[in-house]
């Protein structure tokens, strides 16, 4: 009995100090917080929980007893809650918080590593609808649109993010964290040189245009918290005919018509917008990889796919004859690794880290357009032999 208490003792020594468990998959937008939880029954009896970040293995925070304790890490600065149950919070993330987390769970029979792999995407996706108070606005126009976020100062630690239209498009951002000057996104020319961020974070569109009508949505994010808000725009021809207030009160009544007949309306009067499910790949270095619309491709289809916040355009079949075309992307680093196939896939030929990030497939059929997003992280070389 002596020696088979002995051969478990020993048995418990060996699992405590080399088990663990299968790397767990987070994504997240930046400005976003998530949560690396750990199993209730990993932290039984622990002596102590270190966690650490990155290739190097830094340690970020620790719990000992009930003593928690952060380390001086710069890029994590104030965004890092750690809890009694070892569960850690990193709030407010950006792209640089992308990477390898590991929580060393010490207990008196050895130790177990739990690892998270987190991926940050910069914020493509449309922020969401019901979120936030709605304004409307309505000017002349050759007016400007100011968009206030009632923000009496933007702090080091906020993100600002604008969007407009249905699908959400990116306008402009600002990472006063990353200490660098407002990013305005001129995709389609529409808003070029009349976009300006102030230091509250509002949004002022000059020399508005008839055609800046529509729908404005911000998302702000900071370690303490993250609000949303929304706009509906309303650019008018000056009337002659009529004083200021006349007009002010006509466009006011229209809204509110709008408004009434908006459910009957919708269908008829804007196009039709369908995301499918979004997917999130974990790839070897030097692997191929193939994404698949899962939907399928009708006779008609234009089909696009996009690489990144910018949506800057790689792949795309267009045209009566279905012409198939691919490109090089950013920095060329697409160039001989793209195969497209009729069917709308898109494979990526001996895959790279530097071509990680998010994939965006655009399908247009009639007046509805369909969506799939694509989150792909790949693998460094010295992760694989981690």
């Amino acid at each position: 009995m002596k020696e088979m208490f002995k051969i478990f003792t020993f048995v418990l020594l060996i699992c405590g100090v080399f088990g663990a468990d299968e790397d767990e998959v987070k994504s997240v937008m930046e400005g976003d917080s998530v949560t690396l939880n750990l199993d209730p029954t990993q932290i039984q009896g622990f002596i102590q929980i270190q966690w650490r970040f990155g290739k190097l293995g830094s340690t970020i925070a620790k719990i000992v007893g009930k003593t928690i304790s952060y380390e001086d890490e710069e890029i994590f600065e104030d965004c890092l809650q750690l809890d009694q149950t070892g569960s850690l919070t990193i709030k407010n993330m950006r792209t640089k918080h992308s990477g390898r987390y590991k929580a060393e769970i010490s207990h008196s029979t050895g130790t177990l590593d739990i690892i998270f792999i987190v991926t940050v995407f910069v914020s493509p996706d449309v922020i969401d609808a019901v979120k936030g108070e709605m304004k409307l606005m309505s000017v002349t126009e050759g007016d400007p649109v100011i968009l206030q976020t009632d923000v009496p100062q933007l702090t080091r630690d906020m993100l600002v993010v604008w969007r407009s239209g249905d699908e959400g498009k990116l306008i402009a951002k600002h990472d006063i964290e990353a200490k660098s000057s407002p990013f305005y996104v001129e995709t389609d020319g529409r808003f070029r040189d009349r976009l300006k961020l102030d230091q509250t974070g509002s949004l002022t569109i000059t020399n508005s245009r008839t055609n800046d009508s529509g729908l404005y949505r911000v998302k702000i994010s900071s370690n303490n918290q993250t609000t949303y808000k929304r706009f509906t725009v309303t650019v008018s021809v000056p009337d002659s005919g009529l004083s200021g207030g006349a007009v002010a009160g006509i466009v006011i009544v229209l809204l509110l018509l709008v408004q009434a007949v908006a459910g009957v309306m919708y269908f008829f009067r804007r196009p039709i917008t369908t995301k499918l499910p979004n997917q999130t790949w974990i790839v070897q270095h030097g692997d191929h990889v193939t994404l698949n619309p899962e939907t399928e491709i009708q006779r008609g289809d234009e089909i696009q796919w996009l690489f990144g916040a910018e949506e800057t355009l790689i792949a795309e079949i267009k045209g009566e004859n279905r012409e198939m075309k691919t490109h090089e992307g950013p920095d060329e680093r697409f160039r001989d690794r793209l195969k497209l196939e009729t069917t709308g896939s898109l494979t990526i030929k001996f895959i790279f880290t530097k071509h990680s990030g998010l994939f965006t497939l655009k399908i247009r059929r009639g007046r509805e357009t369909l969506y799939k997003r694509f989150n792909v992280y790949v693998k460094s070389e010295s992760l694989q032999s981690v």
